[in-house]
């Protein structure tokens, strides 16, 4: 996905506005945590895949 800044914070501000919609406060907080594993869980990917690379070249 290639984007600047910019676009990347207006467009991850439509979507979070978009799943907020109607919401109260425990689900938003739901929703937050949601969201938060979602990254978590692509970061540990991203790790993974950066070390499976790192051995290719070794």
């Amino acid at each position: 996905m290639k984007c600047d800044d910019e676009e990347m914070i207006l467009f991850a501000t439509s979507i979070a506005m978009e799943l907020a919609k109607g919401l109260d406060v425990d689900e938003l907080e739901d929703l937050r945590n949601f969201v938060n594993q979602i990254a978590c869980s692509i970061s540990n990917l991203i790790t993974r895949r950066y070390c499976v690379l790192k051995k290719k070249k070794d």
